[in-house]
């Protein structure tokens, strides 16, 4: 493996393990909240939850740094929407608490700007051919989520619950993106270049 791309995705895959990880708690925060119902709105769980959109972040992060979107325009666009979709949803956190009416406009924004956002990233990964198996559709998974499951389950159940198990489901994608961005960090330079021609 050439030892300096090795160092040039070395935070790339640092960046996707902290996606992972975060990812992953925040799943297991997520089905402790369905189990133990209302959900609990305090400042402690704003920033437990400003922490997890953090670690989505940083996920994203070591996507666009490993170039897997491409470099067409709307490829770029969609991840700095997506950037964008994220820092409403922590500004939607750390409002809530004070101004629950905000907080809560700001939560429906949010996911309308992410969805488009992950989906044109998600088109650029496939069109890229930089990543390869099942990681080349996890960005546009994450996006059609939002827009299939997510918005769909949250807007007819207007539950706790059924707000809970779609979040779940957003969890374990943000998870398996971090997942992708620090396996494909990982693999070998010419290895993109077989998988590009492929």
């Amino acid at each position: 493996m050439d030892t300096s791309a090795a160092r040039r995705n070395g935070p790339a895959r640092i960046a996707g393990t902290v996606g992972l990880v975060g990812g992953l708690l925040s799943v297991v925060v997520d089905v402790y909240e369905l189990l133990t119902l209302p959900i609990e709105v305090s400042m402690a769980a704003s920033l437990r939850n400003v922490l997890f959109q953090l670690t989505a972040i940083a996920a994203l992060a070591g996507l666009a740094a490993l170039g897997a979107a491409g470099s067409t325009w709307w490829a770029r666009l969609g991840i700095g929407v997506t950037f964008l979709g994220f820092v409403v949803l922590i500004s939607g956190e750390l409002i809530e608490p004070f101004d629950p009416a905000t907080g809560e406009t700001f939560f429906g924004i949010a996911p309308l700007l992410a969805a488009p956002g992950l989906v044109l990233a998600g088109v650029g990964v496939l069109r890229a051919r930089r990543w390869s198996g099942w990681r080349r559709f996890v960005t546009l998974a994450c996006g059609v989520y939002l827009v299939v499951v997510f918005l769909p389950v949250v807007i007819s159940t207007g539950t706790d619950a059924g707000f809970l198990a779609a979040v779940i489901g957003w969890g374990l994608g943000l998870a398996a993106l971090g997942l992708a961005v620090a396996q494909e960090a990982s693999v070998p330079t010419d290895s993109h270049a077989r998988a590009r021609v492929a």
